[in-house]
């Protein structure tokens, strides 16, 4: 979304890349995209666990809160019909993805080694999901190894090589493992102030989230797991990394949003609109965000809290619900802005001169 939209125009692509943009040419076969189309770049989503695609539906959990749901979570990856790789698999094969997704940055569970059918970054064709290769019009996916350790001698002497690191949570993470993710020098994504009952425990180590982790573990103690009390004091040591997916955010304060937008060239937060919806958060402070000059990308989360992959439902949701963001922007949000804060090639999320083909027609 780089100006105003262009009515009867024509993109001349070569080898894959836009040549130029012109007006109508004299004759266009109407066969070829129909009368009345829509040309966009197509959507980078910043956010995804493309492992949980075997589910049909988001989880049936009526409370919606998030240690109910993680307990519903743990009960499908423990069922005989969770299979990692499959759900990757199955995820890179719905039209969500195929017709209108351009990237999608993964988060990729360490303990299945399912990072290991793909090297990172990677091209995925969208004709065959067999082998890696950059095909025509393919589907960049970029992986983000997630880390669960609150113990410190859990961690592991070697992280693998891999494009991102995603320590999971503070609450999942302790200081140790923190620390080494960050002196690696990768991108990291973490998921912060996603929830009251994270809030909850960070300032007062009680609550149903302290329940969850010593029903799992009962030596789980939060003195020598948690950083600091307040998000800030995670966003002050990730703002060290290169660059920085904050998940979902939440429940960000004034003053972590100004410090995120001090820090807007290598710190971003991610929106899930639909996932938001799903947990029943209090409304998302999407415009302070913007206002303040935050960097916001959009992600789709998982099937496990959204219907399915598409980025484009996720702008639909956003423009619902934040009527007073202009649509231009939220498309903006959802795909140069990504392939801003992911470093990808130049030219990904616009149509112009020398960008990557990577269209979507509606």
């Amino acid at each position: 979304m780089l100006g105003s939209p262009l009515e009867n125009h024509w993109i001349n692509i070569t080898e894959g890349k836009v040549e130029s943009i012109a007006g109508s040419p004299a004759y266009l076969p109407a066969h070829y995209l129909g009368e009345h189309s829509i040309i966009l770049p197509a959507a980078v989503n910043a956010h995804a666990h493309l492992e949980l695609s075997q589910l049909k539906a988001p989880l049936d959990v009526p409370s919606r809160s998030m240690s109910d749901w993680v307990a519903a979570l743990l009960a499908f990856r423990q069922s005989t019909g969770y299979d990692a790789a499959e759900g990757i698999r199955q995820a890179l094969r719905r039209p969500e993805l195929l017709v209108s997704t351009s990237a999608v940055a993964d988060i990729v569970p360490l303990s299945h080694r399912t990072g290991e059918r793909y090297a990172p970054p990677c091209f995925v064709p969208r004709e065959s999901l067999d082998q890696e290769s950059e095909g025509e019009n393919p589907l960049l996916v970029l992986p983000f190894t997630e880390l669960i350790a609150w113990r410190s001698e859990q961690i592991e002497e070697t992280i693998p090589q891999t494009f991102g690191l995603s320590p999971h949570a503070p609450h999942t993470v302790c200081p140790a493992l923190l620390e080494t993710v960050i002196r690696r020098n990768v991108p990291i994504a973490m998921h912060l102030a996603e929830t009251p009952e994270e809030l909850q425990l960070l300032r007062h180590h009680t609550g149903p989230l302290l329940e969850m982790m010593r029903r799992a573990d009962p030596d789980y103690d939060p003195k020598f797991v948690l950083v600091g009390k307040r998000p800030m004091d995670y966003l002050q040591l990730l703002s060290a990394a290169p660059t920085a997916l904050i998940i979902h955010g939440n429940y960000l304060d004034d003053d972590e949003l100004r410090f995120l937008a001090a820090h807007r060239e290598t710190m971003s937060v991610v929106y899930c609109p639909r996932s938001h919806a799903y947990f029943r958060h209090t409304s998302y402070p999407l415009q302070k965000m913007l206002d303040n000059g935050v960097r916001v990308l959009l992600g789709t989360d998982s099937v496990a809290s959204a219907p399915n992959l598409s980025l484009v439902e996720e702008m639909q949701t956003v423009l619902h619900q934040h009527p007073t963001v202009a649509p231009e922007l939220v498309y903006r949000l959802g795909t140069s802005e990504g392939a801003t804060a992911l470093n990808l090639p130049e030219g990904v999320g616009t149509i112009q001169p020398g960008s990557p083909a990577r269209l979507a027609v509606f």
